[in-house]
């Protein structure tokens, strides 16, 4: 298949200023039960999640992430976008999972900070938040009662707040104060709870007023200036209040601490109006909407990585994800004043650039080697291209296999001359960058930094002037799958790579080119290549004398091309399991029969 590789989702990264920076994705389940999806960080490391109907949870990832759902013919992979939300639903049919991505404007597309060499860090720790409590003077019962219920209250909402954001609260200190009866405008009372209460030694100070009644309609039942703002006030009386409700207002106004604005989904705690409705049913649970999900989870990795404590002090590039989401919630909601509100504060007093410590990417001994052979493999094809002599002194009109032979036994003496430790390596990672004609290797998470340092754009230019038609059993796209499973499976080892193959030929059964077990032999082919390789089953030497296509990619006789879904299912699926793994399976033996690997 001419596109090899090809993935449905659009990729965008974020510029991250320090390399400890996790990135975050939030899954939303839409549908009316749990599901449980697989999440592979692309690291040998594979966890389940389960996600209950209505919740939306952050995942966290340094290199890249996919989702993994799905049964038998339907399970689908899906690379995801970092600082993006995502939410699963079903098809019409009701059968049928479906994953898509929540439109939140259009970010930049820089690069991502994890190199080839770069492994995932352990899971990222949770940030403790000091909070001082106080109830006011007009608080009716007895501290020993009302201290039990706050703290209770603080600890219900710490708990829903960790695992959104793995923020979690510390009481430091439990007083009163005394508010100014006279007072009759609960947000004037904001101002005389800032000037009267230090947060010192908290971080953040939280008011309990028992001096409003809550009255009916709308009405502020609770208040915060900004994001990451030392106060919050919240109406403690009233006799309608239900205590889950308490907690809500209180998990809704800490939400507004993190950077949550309103939202228009009905069950979402960040809702406008909260009283009177969704904790009166059975079975209510307190859940973030996957936008403000996502927004308070982003701020949690901002907390944790730079410190932060003032909103006009994130870092830039969590600025700008953040006016992006907040945009297209002033569209969603062009009455509601928050996200616009908070649009404004992001444009006060932002960072000075040169204040930002951005880490310039390094050039690493893999990125070094990998960009000189594929610097001699350009120049060999330069040379054909321009009707000289070759540097192997072979003809210059040859193509197809040969020429495939020609450019592998070069790229493996290319390796040979560096004498490094990485030589191995980086001749597979360059023949794949140098037969990919397509943009795949460059927008895949894994690989997408790595080979734009490789390669330039420019040089990528010069590359697909010059390269010829380099193929494999005469066929051009089958080069691409060899070579280009070779350097995945370098890139993102084995398992990501083999079912990054499979869940391209399943796309393609679905109204693309049809399902390929000619494709699917060419990709496990180039695996099996690059694992005898890196194993030292292989040596270079042995490539560089006598590479040959037929020795390396089995016969193709008997393997299906073109098959639709309907097709896969009627031929390779028994009592409703299918056989495909079987199949594959068989075609690996075959890979593995071939005499230059039976021989080692």
């Amino acid at each position: 298949m001419p596109d090899v590789f090809r993935f449905s989702v659009v990729l965008f990264f974020l510029v991250t200023v320090q390399a400890t920076q996790a990135k975050v994705v939030v899954l939303a389940n839409r549908t009316l039960k749990s599901i449980t999806i697989e999440l592979d960080r692309q690291n040998g490391r594979t966890e389940t999640m389960t996600i209950a109907s209505g919740e939306s949870l952050p995942a966290y990832f340094q290199r890249q992430l996919s989702v993994v759902f799905g049964e038998g013919l339907q399970r689908q992979r899906y690379f995801l976008q970092p600082s993006s939300a995502y939410f699963f639903s079903y098809l019409p049919d009701g059968k049928r999972l479906h994953l898509e991505q929540i439109g939140l404007g259009e970010q930049p597309n820089p690069e991502p900070t994890a190199d080839l060499e770069r492994s995932l860090g352990p899971p990222p720790e949770t940030v403790t938040i000091n909070v001082k409590v106080l109830a006011d003077e007009n608080e009716p019962t007895h501290r020993r009662i009302w201290e039990p219920k706050l703290r209770k209250r603080i600890a219900e909402a710490s708990k829903i707040l960790e695992k959104q954001s793995g923020i979690r609260l510390n009481i430091v200190e439990v007083t009163t104060w005394d508010s100014d009866e006279n007072q009759k405008h609960f947000v004037h009372t904001l101002r005389e709870f800032e000037r009267e209460v230090k947060p010192q030694p908290a971080e953040v100070v939280i008011g309990f007023s028992s001096q409003y009644e809550a009255s009916r309609g709308r009405s502020h039942l609770g208040v915060t200036r900004w994001p990451m703002h030392t106060h919050i006030l919240i109406r403690e009386r009233s006799r309608n209040l239900l205590e889950a409700e308490r907690l809500e207002l209180l998990v809704h106004e800490l939400g507004h601490y993190l950077g949550a604005s309103h939202s228009p989904e009905p069950q979402s705690v960040m809702r406008p109006q909260l009283t009177r409705g969704l904790q009166r049913t059975v079975g209510s649970r307190i859940t973030f909407d996957p936008v403000n999900a996502l927004i308070i989870a982003i701020m949690g990795e901002e907390i944790r990585t730079h410190g932060t404590r003032d909103i006009r002090r994130i870092s830039q590039p969590t600025r700008n994800r953040l006016n992006e989401i907040y945009g297209v919630l002033v569209q969603a909601m062009p009455e509601d004043p928050a996200a616009r509100q908070y649009v404004q504060i992001l444009k006060l007093n932002p960072v000075p650039a040169a204040a930002v410590a951005v880490r310039r990417p390094r050039t690493t001994p893999i990125t070094r080697d990998t960009k000189k052979i594929l610097e001699e493999l350009v120049a060999l094809a330069e040379n054909r291209s321009s009707q000289q002599d070759n540097v192997d002194g072979e003809a210059d009109s040859i193509s197809g296999d040969e020429l495939t032979n020609l450019y592998v036994r070069h790229a493996a003496r290319a390796a040979k001359q560096l004498r490094s430790t990485n030589a191995k390596r980086a001749m597979l990672l360059a023949l794949g960058i140098f037969v990919d004609d397509t943009v795949a290797l460059r927008q895949l998470p894994g690989t997408g930094k790595f080979v734009k340092e490789v390669e330039p754009d420019a040089a990528r230019t010069k590359r697909l002037q010059v390269l010829g038609s380099p193929t494999m059993r005469e066929r051009a796209d089958l080069t691409k799958h060899f070579f280009v499973s070779a350097h995945l499976h370098v890139a993102i080892g084995k398992p990501a790579t083999v079912s990054a193959g499979l869940a391209k030929e399943m796309r393609d059964s679905q109204g693309g080119t049809g399902f390929s077990f000619v494709d699917m032999a060419a990709n496990r082919a180039g695996i099996v290549f690059a694992e005898q390789l890196l194993a030292d089953k292989l040596s270079l030497e042995r490539l560089a004398e006598e590479f040959y296509v037929d020795d390396y990619l089995p016969t193709l006789r008997g393997l299906e091309e073109g098959l639709t879904a309907e097709q896969l299912k009627e031929q390779y699926e028994v009592d409703g399991q299918t056989t495909i793994p079987a199949q594959l399976e068989e075609i690996e033996q075959r890979v593995l029969s071939l005499p230059v690997y039976d021989q080692l």
